[in-house]
């Protein structure tokens, strides 16, 4: 389109030339005037024709992937892409001055977005003007669907020139993915000590705001109920534990929920919790033959049963003792026999 318009204007500059030329030699000014009025006016009926083209320079959708229900922001960038090989200015017989960079200046007339199942927000109506060569960002505000999949959104955006001529529309298709993919815990070592769970993010976005939470806590105590993570890359995992204060040893069900909760941007979300158990061991008493539970925490507590053996075992009469006692009791006997 540059080429043509450059070549237009190229052959009118060389008619005025010419005609110039001839008005030189020739006598008869009048039609010398007449004819420099007519390839005025076919220089100002060009440069009134003259459209802008408008295309779609970049798209931006943050987060890059949505979730299920999740609100995006999809910001794309418009362009001018007409640059004038020449800046052409014509006054026309009644003084307008026409500027060919004002004339192919995009007018928006309106700039639509629309996809299947999803809710734009926004839509933009005789909303600016994109100078040659220049680009002008709209932001659309959208909601995705709760299905996942590969969506088409489509842009229309209607263009004129500044002189009001209809201008080519722009219908642009954009990809967006919804995928239900998060984040995903699973338990790696387990002991009366301490719990220690990895966190993957299985997502195609990074998120934030990344932590694991217990919760539903039976039968022992965490120093935290919570631990922070922060930020997590796709396909980024991250180590967490969770260390244990006590553990309730007269207790068979000792577990605790746990889940990940985390940011789509400014969605917010949490994995489904997992149930993770303390492992129960078991011994039995050689004085009472009963199953006792044994945990390497349990060193404070003290069931009934434990108090009762540990009393019985207090040092007392022993066999030395015993033939002591004897001995004096002899002694004594002796002594008042004497009497």
């Amino acid at each position: 389109m540059e080429k043509r318009l450059k070549n237009v204007f190229c052959i009118l500059a060389i008619l005025l030339l010419l005609s110039g030329s001839a008005g030189l030699g020739s006598a008869d000014g009048d039609n010398d005037r007449e004819y420099l009025f007519y390839i005025e006016h076919l220089l100002v009926e060009s440069a009134k024709s003259m459209k802008p083209t408008v295309m779609v320079a970049s798209y931006v959708l943050t987060p890059e992937t949505l979730m299920p229900g999740d609100v995006g922001l999809l910001t794309i960038t418009l362009e001018n892409v007409y640059n004038s090989p020449m800046d052409v200015e014509v006054t026309d017989i009644q003084g307008a001055v026409i500027d060919s960079c004002f004339v192919m200046s995009a007018y928006i007339e309106e700039a639509s977005l629309s996809g299947s199942n999803f809710e734009v927000y926004n839509i933009y109506k005789s909303s600016g003007v994109i100078g040659p060569g220049k680009q002008v960002e709209f932001p659309f505000k959208i909601k995705a669907p709760y299905e996942d999949d590969i969506y088409m959104l489509k842009l229309y955006v209607r263009t004129e020139n500044m002189l009001g001529k209809s201008s080519k529309s722009v219908r642009h298709y954009i990809p967006v993915i919804v995928s239900s993919n998060g984040l995903k815990m699973s338990p790696r070592a387990v002991s009366e000590e301490s719990i220690k769970l990895e966190v993957t993010n299985e997502g195609l976005s990074k998120v934030d705001g990344v932590a694991v939470v217990a919760s539903d806590i039976k039968g022992m105590e965490l120093q935290k109920e919570s631990v922070y993570i922060g930020e997590m890359s796709p396909w980024e995992s991250a180590l967490v534990v969770f260390n244990i204060s006590s553990v309730a040893a007269e207790e068979q069900d000792n577990s605790a929920d746990f889940r990940v909760v985390f940011n789509n941007w400014i969605n917010e979300h949490e994995s489904e919790s997992i149930c993770v158990k303390i492992p129960y061991h078991i011994t039995k008493s050689e004085d009472k033959k009963e199953v006792q539970p044994a945990t390497t925490t349990q060193n404070y507590m003290t069931t009934p049963e434990q108090k009762d053996v540990a009393e019985a075992k207090i040092p007392g009469f022993g066999l030395v003792t015993a033939m002591f006692l004897l001995v004096v009791v002899a002694y004594l006997k002796g002594k008042r026999a004497k009497k």
